[in-house]
């Protein structure tokens, strides 16, 4: 399509990049899945989610995922470097001019650092929405059914309203509210946050395993850690896949990134709550972490992580057009903002930088919008469903009531206690309402709907050496910090992955036929006690061979021994056979 829309005839083109999976049955009808970010691509992105939805969604429907200008190969706008020093800078507005000098200084490295600098003027949500309509008219105009998740609400609402008659329905999951200013929206989304850390904190206190994990309040825990680290960063000695140690600066703003990215869904907040506990012990490598995952940072070089799904350039060359106009000169807009953020502050204790830090980059972007923000969505002819949940950081759910008590023919489904976005994370409800809509064509029944789950997973118990009393705890602990090590459950499960234990040596991840195999070098996750040998885990699903994970072990340190641990996933039996100081390991035998 043209660069600009509005000057078709400049002779600049670029191409639209997109992959359809066409229906396995009888196709019911074409659905667009506008990812979220903005800077998210759809194509990159597609195999995974189309393996995490419900077998209906690829079975009966034709699925188009895109990649909207800015993002992906062809002409993706990216630049890691800038984002990973902005986001680790620990700005505060108790110095406002390095805060804004921090600011300036990102917008003037990210553009230096990216490719398609020319696209910049032309990649606003509403030329990204003709792209679209473009490709949907080319295939023969059929009519479709439009899904949005987070930012993809944005572009779904905008579509909707431009292009009426192009809709089967609309589904709208963790809602923008675009009547709301850049302002109001990040003042909301702060007050959110702010809610929602506390009620984490609060319900570690109300778990037996994570008080005792923590020691004291959690509220306090992070309260204390957070005053340590505004006075300064804390040197950690953090771990290499080498078995060696680096020292690495672990500051404010990480771990404020870690405590809302933690926000996000049950299983992310539990994380967090044990890697805040593990801080209480002195080890600050699990908060670190996860402060490289969130940021985006390869943590055995401090180099920006190959992200093929995301494109964070395109987040700011995409929101600041949307959302902040020429009207104000730069100088203006930072007093504004800055005024703005201090009057807001005592209600932001925790998360204030989330208030202000994006707006001072909006900014000084050298692309501003047009003055014109979309008129207020008010649905169609067609059926709308709002999903959001009452506990989503990012998209809080006063966004998704305003947008429906807009449109006199929507439903409303709310998830009380999910994540952001809550559409194809395999619960019934709210899945079976937007599938029995699109493949059944059967109305909701109520127009309001209310579905329910945890607000937290079970909370992991710190592991530690007593964990080593006998050889079944041993290998349950070495299981367990497997499953809850940051740096492997971020891993693509695809190229080898050499990982740092916390306490030294390291443990290397492959990917192997049906599972992933391991191997421990001296690997240390507790003082004083290391762990040799390999192991595989085993996920195949098929009933060919057992599904479950087998550790051959090596221990030296506290403890000495050769073991075999067995966890058969099929039955959750667990065993152990082998030597362990000194002794031949007996079948275990509980007892009251």
């Amino acid at each position: 399509g043209p660069y600009d829309h509005a000057h078709p005839d400049s002779g600049k083109h670029l191409s639209l990049h997109l992959a359809v999976h066409f229906a396995e049955d009888a196709s019911k009808g074409v659905m667009f899945y506008a990812v979220g970010g903005p800077g998210g691509a759809g194509t990159a992105l597609a195999q995974s989610y189309l393996d995490s939805f419900d077998a209906r969604l690829s079975k009966e429907l034709d699925v188009v995922f895109f990649d909207q200008r800015g993002v992906g190969e062809q002409n993706g706008v990216d630049c890691p470097k800038a984002a990973i020093a902005f986001d680790s800078n620990p700005i505060t507005l108790q110095q406002p001019d390095q805060a804004v000098a921090a600011a300036k200084g990102f917008v003037d490295a990210c553009v230096k650092e990216m490719s398609h600098q020319d696209l910049l003027p032309y990649l606003g949500t509403g030329q990204a929405v003709q792209d679209l309509e473009d490709f949907r008219q080319a295939i023969g105009s059929p009519k479709v059914w439009f899904y949005g998740e987070s930012y993809g609400t944005q572009f779904a609402q905008q579509y909707a309203a431009r292009y009426p008659d192009a809709m089967d329905g609309l589904i709208i999951d963790g809602v923008v509210d675009l009547t709301r200013t850049a302002g109001e929206y990040y003042t909301e989304d702060t007050r959110v946050a702010e809610s929602l850390l506390a009620r984490l904190l609060a319900a570690c206190d109300d778990e037996a395993h994570c008080r005792a994990d923590m020691g004291a309040s959690a509220a306090s825990v992070y309260d204390d850690l957070a005053a340590r680290l505004r006075q300064g960063p804390v040197a950690v000695n953090y771990p290499l896949g080498s078995g060696g140690f680096a020292q690495r600066p672990m500051n404010a703003a990480i771990l404020e990134d870690d405590a809302f990215y933690a926000l996000y869904g049950p299983d992310s907040r539990a994380g967090f709550l044990r890697a805040l506990a593990a801080s209480t012990h002195g080890n600050l490598v699990p908060l670190l972490s996860l402060g490289y995952e969130n940021i985006g940072i390869d943590p055995e070089t401090l180099d920006p992580k190959t992200d093929p799904t995301f494109y964070g350039g395109a987040y700011y060359a995409i929101t600041c057009p949307d959302y902040d106009d020429a009207g104000h000169d730069p100088a203006a807009r930072v007093r504004q903002i800055l005024d703005e953020a201090n009057a807001f502050a005592p209600q932001a204790p925790r998360f204030l930088r989330n208030v202000y830090a994006e707006r001072l980059v909006c900014a000084f972007w050298p692309v501003k919008g047009a003055g014109d923000p979309p008129a207020p969505f008010k649905g169609g002819g067609y059926p709308t469903v709002v999903l959001n949940s009452d506990s989503d950081p990012a998209t809080p759910i006063s966004n998704g009531y305003a947008v429906f008590d807009r449109i006199p023919n929507a439903t409303m489904v709310t998830m009380q206690g999910g994540p952001h976005v809550i559409w194809g994370r395999g619960n019934a409800c709210p899945d079976k309402i937007v599938f029995g809509l699109m493949l059944d064509r059967r109305k909701p029944e109520k127009r309001e709907q209310i579905c329910k789950q945890d607000f937290l997973d079970p909370y992991v118990p710190l592991s530690s050496a007593a964990n080593a009393r006998d050889p079944l705890s041993l290998g349950e602990a070495v299981e367990t910090e497997l499953s809850q090590s940051p740096n492997l459950a971020d891993w693509d499960g695809l190229d080898t992955i050499e990982v740092g234990c916390d306490f030294g040596g390291s443990v290397t991840a492959n990917a192997a036929e049906s599972g992933t195999e391991y191997a421990f070098k001296d690997c240390a996750w507790w003082p004083g006690l290391k762990v040799g040998g390999d192991g595989v885990d085993i996920n195949a699903g098929d009933g060919d061979r057992p599904d479950g994970l087998t550790l051959r072990l090596e221990v030296s340190g506290a403890h000495q021994g050769t073991l075999t641990y067995r966890h058969d996933k099929t039955t959750d039996a667990m065993s152990v056979a082998g030597v362990y100081d000194g002794k031949d390991i007996a079948p275990p035998r509980p007892m009251p």
